[in-house]
C-alpha cells in the first residue's frame, strides 16, 4: 500500500511538473528561437496564389468585418482568393456574403444547407479551392495586414508543411479571466516560438495557418480539431510545421471564462482522439518531434488524472500515518480553494488575483479535459460545433 501511494505521488507530480515546468526549461537551456522574419523579406517572396478558407456557422454579426479585413490585406487582389464556407447557417451568414460577391471577385461563397460539421466543410471547400495556399481562419478574427504574406513566406523554407501564425487575444481591462488565460497564453506562444524554429510546432491555430494546397488530404469527417491533426500528419510524413510570429491574427476573449469552458471540453474529447490518430509521433525514432509531442502535449492531457493521483496518494498517505500527509492534503486544500475563489469572484482586484485567477484557470481547463475524455470514450462529440459567446 505504501509503495502504491509513493508511486501515485511520484506519477502524478512529476507528470504535471515536467509537463509546464522542465519542458519549459528545456527548452530555455538547449534552444534559441530564431529571429522573427522581417516584412522586407516577405515583400522579397515570389508571391503564390492563396485560398483563404474560412469555415462559418451562424456567424452574421462577424462575417461582413470578417471578408473586409480579409479584402484590405496586404496581398495583390489577384493572387487571393476568398472562401466563405457556410455550415448549414441558419441566420444571414450566407445572404450578407452573396451581396458582398457582387463587388469583389476575389470572393466565393459556398453555401452548404445541411449542417455537417467544420472538417467535413473544409473536405469540400479546399477541393473547390484554386490557390497554390491553403490559409485556414476562422469567422471571428481579424488578420494584421501583413498576416498572409508571412505565411507564404515561411512556407518557402525547405520541407516545410504546415506555417502556424501568431494568435493575440484581444482581453477587456477587468475581464474575469484576464491574467489567468494571459499567463497561459504567453506560455503557449512562447513554446510555439521554440518549437517552430525546431520544425516540431505541435499542431497549429484554426485563427491563422496556411499549408501548399498540394499536400492537402481530406480528413476523416468525425475530426474534432483539424489545426491539430492535419499540421501533425503533415509531420508524421516527414513534413516540418514552423511558426510565424509576425503573421498575426487577432481574436476576442469571451467576455467571462464560462463561456469558454464548453468549447475546452470539446478540444479535450479532441485532445484524445488525435493522441489515438498520433500514436506514431512517440516513437523516439522520430526525434525530437516526439519527445516534445509528450512533454508538451500527452503530458499536458493526462494533467487531470495525474492530479487525481496526487489526491488519492495523498489520502492513502493520510490512512498510513505518514507525517507528510496533512502538509501535502493543506497545501492541496489551499489550492482549490484559491481556485474556488477564483470562480466564486472572478472581479477581485489585487494581486490575489491573479493567484486564484490562475488557479482557477488550471483547476477549470483540467476538469474539461477530464470531460471531453470521457465524452471521447462514450463516443459522443460531435464534428459540428457551437458558436462560443465574444465580446
Amino acid at each position: 500500500m505504501e509503495f502504491f501511494a509513493h508511486l501515485l505521488l511520484i506519477t502524478g507530480f512529476v507528470g504535471i511538473l515536467h509537463s509546464y515546468v522542465t519542458y519549459p526549461l528545456f527548452w530555455l537551456v538547449f534552444r534559441r528561437s530564431k529571429p522573427a522574419q522581417t516584412m522586407g523579406n516577405a515583400r522579397r517572396t515570389t508571391l503564390k496564389k492563396v485560398s483563404v478558407v474560412v469555415a462559418a456557422h451562424n456567424e452574421e454579426s462577424h462575417i461582413e468585418r470578417r471578408v473586409q479585413n480579409l479584402l484590405g490585406c496586404d496581398y495583390p487582389r489577384d493572387l487571393m482568393e476568398i472562401i466563405i464556407a457556410s455550415d448549414g447557417s441558419t441566420d444571414r451568414t450566407a445572404s450578407l456574403v452573396r451581396a458582398l460577391t457582387s463587388a469583389s471577385t476575389s470572393l466565393r461563397l459556398l453555401d452548404y444547407p445541411v449542417r455537417r460539421g467544420k472538417v467535413s466543410v473544409l473536405n469540400d471547400a479546399c477541393q473547390e479551392a484554386t490557390g497554390d495556399v491553403l490559409v485556414f481562419s476562422d469567422a471571428n478574427v481579424d488578420f494584421q495586414p501583413q498576416a498572409i504574406r508571412e505565411l507564404v513566406h515561411a512556407l518557402d523554407a525547405p520541407m516545410v508543411g504546415c506555417v502556424c501564425g501568431r494568435l493575440i487575444f484581444r482581453v477587456k481591462k477587468g475581464a474575469a479571466h484576464e491574467e489567468s488565460e494571459g499567463l497561459y497564453w504567453a506560455l503557449e506562444t512562447w513554446l510555439k516560438r521554440h518549437e517552430g524554429a525546431a520544425g516540431c510546432l505541435l499542431g497549429a491555430n484554426g485563427a491563422i495557418y496556411a499549408m501548399p494546397r498540394q499536400l492537402w488530404e481530406s480528413c476523416p469527417p468525425d475530426t474534432i480539431i483539424d489545426d491539430f491533426f492535419i499540421p501533425m500528419r503533415l509531420m508524421m510524413k516527414g513534413r516540418k510545421t514552423v511558426y510565424a510570429p509576425a503573421a498575426i491574427a487577432e481574436e476576442d476573449l469571451p467576455p467571462k471564462a464560462a463561456d469558454e469552458f464548453g468549447r475546452r471540453i470539446r478540444i479535450g474529447a479532441g485532445n484524445f482522439q488525435a493522441l489515438t490518430r498520433c500514436l506514431p509521433m512517440l516513437n523516439p525514432s522520430v526525434g525530437l518531434a516526439a519527445w516534445a509531442f509528450f512533454s508538451h502535449k500527452v503530458l499536458r492531457w493526462l494533467g487531470p488524472f495525474f492530479m487525481i493521483f496526487i489526491a488519492a496518494g495523498t489520502l492513502l498517505w493520510l490512512l498510513l500515518g505518514s507525517s507528510l500527509a496533512l502538509p501535502l492534503l493543506f497545501g492541496q486544500a489551499v489550492f482549490y480553494a484559491a481556485a474556488w475563489a477564483g470562480w466564486r469572484w472572478p472581479t477581485i482586484s489585487g494581486p490575489v488575483r491573479k493567484i486564484t485567477g490562475t488557479a482557477h484557470h488550471f483547476t477549470a481547463m483540467n476538469f474539461a479535459l477530464l470531460l471531453g475524455f470521457f465524452r471521447w470514450l462514450k463516443g459522443s462529440q460531435k464534428a459540428a460545433w457551437n458558436r462560443t459567446q465574444r465580446n
